[in-house]
């Protein structure tokens, strides 16, 4: 009599020696390009989307998060359409090359979305709503079947190497995924598409950042193409999703038709118009999907490193050694530390946990992963409060507030109205600390300030004419005249940033920055704005006329994030400056993320891969593609409750909304080990003498990716 494992080891070994004389199927590797392109493809696109949303269309920090995340709602909901079409209709080939066209469409109405030269925004919006649409309609219609179609080329027999080939397959997609999110950023931010060109929408290289990805499209379908004649093509043979559901629909019918006094059935799935097998497997799946029914908070916290992190990292110092790190960029940690901590995982923890008989059973594992997930939640928001010390206050849309800038040659005393600026004494060279001080708009009509001094002989006034969401300057000068104007607010987030030079005095001054040769002219009594100068110590000199009037030495620290003014003060005798920064820069690292991304990972380890594996163990073999379809739906869910909460704008502070999100996921953690420990696992030998012909569905190849 021969035992199960003896078993197990005579059909390895009769697997192998049919590897040994089949060849391995060479095709594969034109479906492994086509992976890697599309892959490619997808998260090129996908790192520098909400910085598009927010800084090319200007639609905000909530709403470019809304719509992100409904783009990746909608890449993950469409993988069951996809899943039905090749089941029902097309087949797989046909199904990637079809749904390949319209990824490229996508690309196409998305890159010309991203030309500046289009001058109406509604055209902008329009095209890149569409081009989303389109796009997340190609990459989750292909996704069921690429993976599919790889299987599919390999002999039944050839397991060692049909493994082999998931495992290239896993690879791929984590490589082409790493490599996007590291060159693309670089072509958002460096690449001077413009040149000649000033203002917003030129700053930054969309076009072409969206561009690259569309041609990796075309050639990731040039690829599948290629192989056309070698592909082992299996023909549809309906939806097993389809019958899935008519199952559960008929069940509810019948059910519902049955008098309650003769409802004796021990499942109300055993109401269905279905074949006793396809009957038990539904419940099956129904038990799997159960325990699957906490699991979309997880995306909901996992996919915000694309939102709300890469948001986050724009508020930070990216300086790293001599590198500036673009805060899209951040998201390379994620892949990195997959490729990193499964192998170390197998190899290390797994085996230690065993050796020491201490049972990490795949419901236990999730329950870490989701749980874990909820720490890094905790610790990103610990890192915004840090942010938040330093950030400087900016007035709401019915909001004003004005500063009162000292160059005159004495103490100023304000008195007025406002109780803002009643009673401020201003010393020579100083700022009134009035920019965080807010005003309401609708409230206050125009109103004035009045200052004097010793060195005056009438007091004089300032009128102030309100102007919502923003902040006046009042530069009092020499002679005890005003200039006004409205400094920038919007911090720039790459190696520049922005400098106003004011000249205070009755001569028109020349300042040229000596590391960048750049000269400005700066009128008497005016303003210079929006002079963008690189990050670092930039020394200066002041001429007037030609003639030297500052100091050899004199210069100013830009640093990222800050914005700053350079008051030049000069009476013909004398010179001096005074140096502001009235935005603060950024100063926590960048590299306080590190922890965040490092647990999330973690937790990503423990339930993604342990979920797929989970589901293939646990679902029926005629029903794994409904059950990966399921899987692939808890993400689309995910994707919706951050669309929901960022639309609510009721947390006004986005480390509250961290918190929010940590505990939400803590309280799905509850609810899954609720949910694991009434969970009876199924016995794998209960499929192994199933025949499937009798509900016509054709064996699905399980995926193993996590990055899907």
């Amino acid at each position: 009599m021969t035992s199960g494992n003896d078993t197990t080891e005579l059909r390895l070994d009769k697997d192998d020696a049919v590897n040994k004389k089949l060849k391995y199927p060479k095709r594969i590797f034109l479906i492994i390009g086509n992976e890697f392109c599309e892959r490619f493809s997808y998260y090129g696109m996908r790192t520098v989307l909400i910085l598009y949303f927010r800084n090319f269309l200007e639609l905000g920090d909530d709403n470019s998060t809304s719509l992100y995340h409904a783009f990746a709602m909608l890449s993950y909901f469409t993988p069951l359409l996809g899943g039905i079409i090749s089941d029902s209709y097309w087949g797989k080939y046909k199904t990637i090359v079809v749904l390949s066209l319209v990824y490229i469409a996508g690309h196409a109405l998305k890159t010309v979305a991203a030309i500046p030269f289009i001058p109406s925004r509604g055209v902008h919006i329009a095209f890149s709503v569409l081009g989303l649409m389109m796009i997340a309609l190609g990459t989750g219609g292909i996704k069921p079947c690429v993976s599919s179609l790889g299987g599919d080329q390999f002999h039944p027999s050839q397991v060692i190497y049909r493994n082999q080939f998931f495992s290239m397959f896993y690879f791929t997609i984590n490589c082409g995924a790493l490599l996007a999110k590291i060159i693309m950023p670089m072509i958002r931010a460096d690449l001077r598409c413009y040149p000649g060109y000033t203002g917003p929408t030129f700053e930054e290289c969309y076009s072409v950042a969206f561009g690259i990805p569309g041609v990796l499209m075309i050639i990731a379908t040039v690829t599948i193409v290629a192989g056309s004649p070698f592909y082992t093509k299996l023909k549809p043979s309906g939806s097993v999703f389809m019958r899935f559901c008519k199952c559960i629909v008929s069940a509810c019918r019948n059910r519902w038709n049955t008098k309650p006094s003769e409802r004796n059935k021990d499942h109300w799935i055993d109401y269905a118009d279905s074949p006793p097998r396809m009957k038990r497997d539904t419940k099956y799946v129904l038990a799997v999907l159960m325990i699957f029914s906490p699991l979309p908070i997880f995306w909901t916290l996992f996919d915000q490193q694309g939102s709300r992190w890469t948001l986050q990292a724009l508020q930070m110092d990216r300086q790293w050694g001599g590198y500036l790190v673009k805060p899209e960029q951040m998201d390379t940690v994620n892949p990195l530390l997959i490729l990193t901590l499964i192998p170390l995982f197998e190899v290390t923890l797994y085996p230690l946990l065993r050796r020491n008989g201490i049972s990490f059973t795949p419901i236990k594992r999730m329950t870490a992963g989701l749980i874990l997930a909820g720490v890094a939640f905790l610790v990103t928001a610990i890192v915004q409060f840090q942010i938040d010390k330093n950030l400087t206050p900016q007035p709401k849309a019915n909001e004003f507030a004005v500063r009162i800038v000292n160059t005159a040659p004495c103490e100023l005393s304000l008195t007025s109205a406002r109780p803002e600026f009643d009673g401020i004494t201003l010393p020579e060279l100083q700022t009134s600390n009035t920019a965080a001080k807010f005003i309401d708009a609708t409230k206050q009509s125009s109103f004035e300030v009045s200052y004097t001094s010793q060195c005056m002989f009438v007091a004089k006034g300032i009128q102030i004419n309100p102007v919502p969401g923003k902040i006046m300057d009042v530069v009092i000068t020499q002679n005890y005249s005003q200039i006004k104007h409205f400094p920038a607010t919007k911090q720039h987030e790459g190696e520049y940033t922005e400098l106003s030079l004011i000249n205070t005095g009755n001569e028109d001054l020349t300042v040229i920055f000596h590391n960048t040769n750049m000269t400005f002219s700066v009128p008497a009594n005016k303003v210079t704005s929006g002079v963008r100068l690189p990050l670092g110590n930039q020394p200066y000199a002041v001429y007037n006329d030609n003639t030297l009037v500052s100091l050899s030495n004199e210069e100013i620290r830009l640093q990222i994030g800050g914005l700053y003014s350079l008051y030049l003060v000069h009476d013909g005798e004398k010179y001096n400056d005074l140096q502001e920064e009235y935005v603060n820069h950024f100063t926590v690292n960048v590299a306080w993320m590190l922890p965040q991304y490092l647990i999330l990972t973690v937790g990503e380890v423990f339930l993604s891969i342990t979920g797929l594996e989970f589901a293939y163990s646990q679902a029926p073999p005629s029903m794994r593609s409904v059950v990966t379809s399921f899987w692939l739906l808890t993400v689309s869910l995910g994707n919706v409750i951050v669309v929901i909460v960022a639309q609510m704008k009721t947390i006004e502070r986005r480390a509250h909304e961290f918190i929010l999100f940590a505990m939400l996921i803590f309280v799905a953690s509850g609810i899954f080990m609720v949910l694991g420990k009434r969970f009876t696992p199924v016995d794998e030998k209960e499929f192994e003498n199933d025949n499937e012909d009798d509900i016509g569905t054709e064996k699905l190849i399980g995926e193993t990716t996590t990055r899907v």
